[in-house]
């Protein structure tokens, strides 16, 4: 270490970040670990911000906000081409329609009746409905399929098209001539039955594809019996479970999809097609399958829905048909029903069934209730019930008529029900499946009928098509996803115009350059390499990139502990993955075994049930090309396809007018095309060619070699290979990596942009990126080194990402295991994770271990398991050699003496351990249970001592971050600094937790938010040691420093801090002897402060103006909703039209104003819905207050103050979060001051509420004292001037908390420490008699002067201030 202090203006002082995505932890030292000062204030802090919303979620609202838009322009172009023909014979009609949805009071001046469609004389709205109950009705009626030429009003050809035109069907099953016909599924059909006989040998002949959609689309069968013909087609015996379970499911029956795709795996993954929910799951089954075998489901549910589209068309050429026949059964069908109610229930039965909204009723299945009857909770109450889909109605009818069964209306009932056919709905999930074509079909005949009496469907325009023609353009016309966004001003379009105009579906060839905008979508829509900036990555299908994703997995494979030896990984590949096939954990070991390489299953580690890619891509161009594919020009063109597959993959047409170059050059036959355009290449990878490309040289050999070849002719994943010292990959990605970027002055937050950055993320960086650029401002230079950490990864956190799933992964590898005398396994472990014990590491390791110690094999006393002195937790690695603490991989529970005596501080694991016949059982019982992972096995199992180069990798996982989030922010850092002599230093979050828990610095979240300052001043003291101990190069350090000198240069990662830490004329660390207190002393004195700046971003709100609920007008109130469309006045009232309510606020105002009598000045919110015409005019604001707040005498003493603003009331801070009614909500800003040996108890009362585990050092007594404390704190501190105080009601709880046990005392305890939490403070206080929500801040919007209200302008990093008070504004 240096002596003296740090000169200012000298680049001697190391800066530490703490970075989370809601929260960036600073601070700034010498070169002794003192905080600097600046601005009189010690120089480290905590910069606060909210958590920014996923790109996903901005992006799927703007899609259906251009949906919508669309749809209206479509919409738009329909009106305009009927305008004059309906205008000519009602020019209200328009009028009405528009009209419809309001009140007869408020509709326009030149109406003058409540019907909102027809108002003709002779013809009026109850006319239309009697004549055509349902659209389809009408539908049908234009379809005329008699040919009588019946000549139709041109308004009622209007309405059906409307109809059409707003519910146009999907578009998966485009094809060449737009037209729906069974080439394509058959296509479709083939190729799925190719790929589960080739990728899971379910042994299924292909049937004629007719004979499967007459079985599964036949309304006369259930789905049980349709499974029974299907079995009987196909011929499938009843122990080919596979294919049982594949032909149940395309039936609509309910499966596990493991069965079929990943028989191995213990998990059940349920899927039903029939499942009105289905759509909704469809996330959580791609994340549970993955995309190989999700993509083989979406691939069945298109046989499946075409079939159900068959059923639901029962034979008609025309959707009206079908619809109108389902209506009319459905008629039928409630008349029979009413009939038997009548017949054999009482009055009383008949009113529960039909007029209550009670479950399994037919007024909860049509989801209507349209009566007054006092069985009815409301008059016509509708919408939202529950049990009610149609098997819930089945249940009642079944139950209801049990008795009844010999009448034969009774048995009527009952076999449609069986056959899933009673009372037939229109609306259903199932509409979902009705593609474009079919609502085109007859469109087209409704026109072509049309065309005799409504002649200007016959006119063209300069597009030489006619009005028809138009309209069936625009209804089947998709835009496709390369193009995107077409508006002009889009600030996520890429579209190249070629003429200015409107695009329409007819001239969008001459209005866009496609070729350019294809070129622009690769540009700014496929992502860039994740290491190699400006590199484009591959389709995820692509041959090389599936050949990496398949090496990279395979590379990880052990036998016996020791990696595949090389040779037999290449034939492994060649002759198991060539084929195209997935392969299961299960196959490897089969072709292991028949190599001679294994004995038992066991003996294989690295990888799990099954391994998750394949070259699927290659088996498909393999059945194309055969042998050629193995030469380059095929191999090229086979990745030309796929790319260009993946691009156009959702236009069949443009694929195959790609693919015509290949059909010229003799390269591909046209039923080659065909092949190829019916599979499915989507998504793109993370990786580049130019990456796996990327040469490197082979220091054993001299030779230079690409990551891809390197990953074949060597046993190494990508991960290991790239960073290996053995290859020069580093430095060639280093050098590759480097870019021309902004200073730290001059870089902006669009330059993120360039960046592979998520949402979150990227506002960490920016928000990081303006604390170091104030701090070098302050300083007058950069520093010296920054020391940068970011949050932990799981598996850095000993596994507590996953404790939320540890009670469901133990019961599911316990299904298999019985129960002993003494352990009812599943009763237990549920028990345990219902109460939250199983959070306690030593609890789940008992249950992982089955109750036995696991270098003894002897079974663990349960009541005595928290005995420090008789249970031990051991790392199997050693902590001298590695810091590990993966419960998953590297933590066992053990006796302690056992631990002390056999295991001690060695590895491998000892001869007298391993040579235990009882503790060999015990290990292999627990990998085949699948309750220890192949990792922990292995290192269980292995004989082979660390070597040097696994010595030197272990001290690399201190020093080198893995998380690419932080791997990007410290590259952006260094960039930005490059060329200023500043070194950027990864900081290991586990390291600093380490050296918090041995030195008593715990860490409590409840207590303040000093913890994140606290992290980064430990960051920049751990992390030099670290880097001034090892240097950059670990192994040298092992092979020179330690190899030269064992005693002076310690290896022992557990006792970094025991010696000094010295590097030439660099000491980093006096160690503490009985002469000197050591560098420990500075560091506790640094963290006994409470001097931590803290600052909280500030924003104007943008994007979604309310809560997306709409509110209908029996719940909406005047004064606490607003109206469903702002723009529309005639919808203001939301009593009567329904509304949004938590308005989103888009920044407040500071207004005096008179109201009344009353002079006040106050804090008012302006709704996002009102930013736009407020900010139209300079005095927006003065006229919002006053036609709206209704406000006299306005003056805007602040015109913004944004969201989260500092607000100081009395000397007490907060932040300005948001509005309800006339308060508003703040956020506390003040941080609770303790001590750092309570600090140390509450973290005991924390983890007992996590746990339900209580230490032994928890008592009434200290409860009592703490109570005591945290109530001076409230009565004499700073919290006493909070808007709502608490220290009386503490005071006055006292003699309450005193007669609570010690547990529930902690309960209270952890809530009220919860009332001085940083941000929304709410504490549940009832056993101290106070209330459940007690705490929260809120303050009248009103400003009294007494209050001196000020605000708190802070710069980023908080060393800047300055104080406004309000009432001198």
């Amino acid at each position: 270490m240096q002596g003296g202090t740090t000169i200012m203006g000298n680049k001697n002082y190391y800066l530490g970040l703490d970075m989370g995505t809601s929260s960036v932890g600073w601070a700034v030292t010498d070169q002794n670990y003192q905080l600097l000062r600046k601005k009189g204030k010690d120089m480290w802090g905590i910069r606060e911000f909210d958590e920014a919303n996923s790109a996903a979620d901005r992006r799927s609202h703007r899609i259906d906000r251009r949906r919508r838009q669309r749809q209206t322009a479509r919409i738009g172009l329909l009106k305009e081409y009927f305008a004059d023909a309906i205008m000519a014979v009602d020019e209200n009609f328009f009028i009405r329609l528009e009209n419809s949805k309001y009140f007869l009071e408020d509709k326009d001046q030149k109406l003058h009746s409540k019907n909102g469609i027809f108002d003709d004389d002779n013809y009026k709205d109850v006319d239309y409905y009697r004549e055509y109950p349902t659209i389809f009705h009408l539908r049908k009626a234009l379809l005329d399929l008699k040919g009588e030429g019946t000549v139709y009003d041109v308004r009622l050809v209007y309405l059906a098209l409307l109809n059409m035109f707003k519910h146009r069907g999907h578009f998966l099953l485009s094809t060449e001539n737009e037209e729906l016909n069974t080439e394509q599924i058959d296509i479709a059909y083939q190729e799925l039955i190719e790929l589960v006989n080739r990728d899971y040998e379910l042994g299924l002949e292909c049937k004629p594809l007719e004979g499967v959609i007459s079985i599964i689309s036949d309304k006369e069968t259930g789905r049980k019996r349709k499974h029974e013909a299907m079995v009987e087609l196909f011929g499938i015996a009843k122990s080919n479970k596979k294919a049982n379970e594949f032909l149940k499911c395309m039936c609509g029956l309910s499966v596990n999809a493991n069965v079929i795709l990943n028989p191995d795996a213990e998990e059940k993954v349920p899927l039903c097609f029939h499942d009105f929910s289905y759509t909704d799951k469809i996330p959580e089954l791609m994340e549970q399958l993955g995309d190989t075998s999700y993509a083989v489901v979406e691939q069945m549910k298109i046989i499946y829905d075409y079939a159900i589209l068959a059923g639901t068309l029962k034979g008609y050429d025309y959707l009206s048909l079908a619809r109108v026949d389902a209506y009319e059964k459905h008629s039928q069908d409630l008349k029979c029903l009413k009939e038997l109610y009548r017949k054999y229930k009482t009055p009383q039965e008949y009113d529960e069934m039909f007029r209550s909204n009670k479950d399994g009723t037919y007024s909860a299945y049509v989801n209507s209730l349209n009566s007054s009857d006092s069985t009815a909770e409301s008059k016509k109450y509708r919408r939202n019930m529950k049990g009610r889909k149609a098997e819930d109605l089945y249940k009642t009818i079944q139950k209801a008529f049990k008795d009844n069964t010999e009448d034969s209306q009774v048995q009527y009932v009952f076999k449609q029900i069986e056959e899933e056919q009673f009372l037939p709905k229109q609306l259903t999930g199932a509409n979902g499946i009705i593609p474009n074509q079919v609502h085109k079909k007859e469109m087209e005949r409704i026109l072509k009928n049309a065309e005799n009496y409504l002649p200007f469907l016959k006119e063209t325009d300069e597009s030489e098509l006619t009005v028809s023609e138009r309209i069936l353009r625009l209804f089947s016309f998709q835009i496709p996803y390369y193009v995107g966004p077409l508006g002009k001003h889009s600030k996520t379009g890429w579209a190249v115009r070629s003429e200015e105009g409107s695009i329409l579906p007819w001239n969008i060839e001459e209005k866009l350059d496609m070729k350019a905008t294809s070129e622009k979508f690769i540009e700014h829509l496929i992502r860039s390499c994740t290491y190699i900036s400006g590199e484009k990555v591959m389709p995820k299908a692509s041959l090389a990139y599936e050949r990496y994703c398949v090496l990279n997995e395979i590379n990880n494979i052990r036998i016996d502990g020791e990696r595949i030896e090389t040779e037999l990984k290449q034939r492994l590949y060649k002759e198991c993955f060539c084929k195209g096939k997935r392969i299961t954990r299960k196959q490897l070991c089969k072709f292991l075994e028949a190599q001679g390489a294994i004995q038992s299953a066991e003996q294989v580690t690295g990888i799990d049930i099954t391994i998750n890619n394949s070259l699927s891509s290659y088996g498909k161009m393999y059945a194309i090309f055969g042998e050629k594919l193995k030469e380059d020009k095929y191999r090229d063109i086979a990745e030309d396809i796929i790319y260009w597959g993946t691009i156009f993959a959702d236009s069949r047409e443009r694929f195959q007018s790609h693919l015509a170059k290949y059909v010229e050059q003799d390269i591909l036959t046209e039923s080659d095309v065909k092949r190829i355009s019916g599979y499915k290449f989507k998504d793109w990878g993370r990786f580049s060619k130019a990456l796996l490309e990327l040469q490197g040289c082979d220091k054993s050999t001299g030779e230079l070699i690409s990551i891809s070849q390197a990953m074949w002719e060597n046993s190494l994943n990508f991960m290991e290979l790239v960073n290996s010292d053995a290859f020069t990959f580093k430095e060639a990605l280093e050098e590759k990596k480097k870019r021309a970027v902004s200073s730290l002055a001059d870089f902006k937050y669009e330059d993120l942009e360039d960046y592979y950055f998520s949402s979150p993320v990227k506002r960490m960086v920016w928000q990081t990126i303006l604390v170091v650029r104030e701090i070098e401002q302050v300083m007058g230079c950069t520093p010296r080194r920054v020391f940068v950490e970011m949050t932990r990864n799981d598996e850095e956190k000993g596994d507590r990402g996953r404790k939320a799933s540890r009670g469901n992964q133990l019961l599911e590898a316990y299904k298999n295991i019985k129960n002993t005398e003494i352990h009812n396994w599943k009763e237990e472990i549920s028990a345990a994770d219902s109460s939250g014990k199983l959070r306690s590491k030593k609890l789940y390791l008992y249950y992982m271990q089955m109750g036995r110690d696991m270098y003894t094999g002897e079974e663990i006393d349960l009541a005595r398991l928290f005995d420090d002195n008789l249970y031990d937790i051991d790392h199997i690695y050693p902590r001298h050699y590695v810091k590990d603490d993966s419960i998953i991989n590297n933590l066992v529970l053990v006796n302690k003496a056992a631990n002390e005596h056999l295991k001690k501080d060695l590895y491998p694991i000892p001869q007298q351990i391993v040579a235990n016949p009882k503790v060999h059982e015990l290990w292999s019982v627990l990998h085949r249970s699948k309750l220890i992972s192949d990792e922990k096995y292995s290192r269980l199992m292995s004989r082979t001592p660390f070597t040097e180069k696994q010595m030197g990798d272990f001290i690399a996982r201190q020093l080198v971050e893995t998380s690419q989030g932080t791997k990007g922010v410290a590259e952006l850092l260094k960039q930005l600094m490059s060329g200023m002599g500043t070194e950027v230093v990864y900081a290991k979050a586990s390291n600093v937790s380490d050296f918090r828990n041995k030195n008593g610095f715990i860490k409590s979240r409840l207590v303040n938010d000093f913890h994140h300052a606290h992290d980064a001043y430990l960051n920049i003291v751990v992390g030099n040691v670290y880097y001034t101990k090892f240097t950059k190069n670990p192994w040298n350090f092992i092979q020179k420093d330690y190899a030269r000198d064992k005693k002076k240069n310690h290896y022992n990662l557990d006792k970094m801090f025991t010696w000094d830490v010295v590097r030439g004329d660099e000491t980093a660390w006096i160690a503490k002897t009985d002469k000197t207190e050591g560098t420990i002393a500075i560091v506790r004195k640094v963290l006994s402060k409470n001097t931590p700046l803290m600052t909280r971003m500030n924003f104007e709100q943008h994007g979604e103006i309310a809560n997306a609920t709409l509110y209908s007008a029996k719940k909406a109130k005047s004064e606490n909703y607003f109206a469903l469309k702002t723009s529309d006045e005639r919808m203001a009232d939301v009593t009567k039209y329904g509304g949004y309510t938590s308005a989103s606020i888009a920044y407040y105002f500071i207004v005096r104003h008179r109201e009344g009598k009353k002079q006040n000045i106050s804090i008012e919110g302006l709704p996002l819905y009102q930013k736009r015409a407020v900010e139209k005019t300079a005095d927006g604001l003065e006229q919002y207050c006053s036609s709206k707040l209704g406000y006299e005498n306005v003056e805007i003493l602040c015109r913004k103050l944004k969201i989260q603003s500092l607000l100081e009331m009395n000397g007490y801070r907060m932040h300005l979060s948001g509005k309800t009614g006339n308060q508003l909500i703040m956020r506390n800003a003040m941080n609770l001051c303790i001590s750092q040996d309570w600090v140390k108890y509450i973290k005991k009362l924390e983890k007992k509420a996590e746990t339900d585990i209580q230490d032994k050092l928890i008592s009434e007594t200290a409860n009592l004292e703490l109570y005591g404390l945290l109530t001076e704190k409230h009565q004499s501190t700073v919290f006493a001037r909070k808007p709502n105080p608490f220290g009386e009601k503490l005071k006055n709880g006292r003699t309450k908390f005193e007669e609570l046990e010690v547990s529930k005392q902690c309960e209270v305890l952890h809530q009220i420490l919860q009332l001085t939490q940083i941000g929304t403070t709410v504490a549940n206080l009832t056993a101290i008699g106070e209330s459940p929500n007690s705490g929260k801040i809120l303050i009248s919007k009103n400003m009294k002067e007494t209050d001196n209200v000020k605000i708190i302008c802070q710069s980023v990093t908080g060393l800047y201030e300055k104080e406004i008070q309000v009432y001198s504004l």
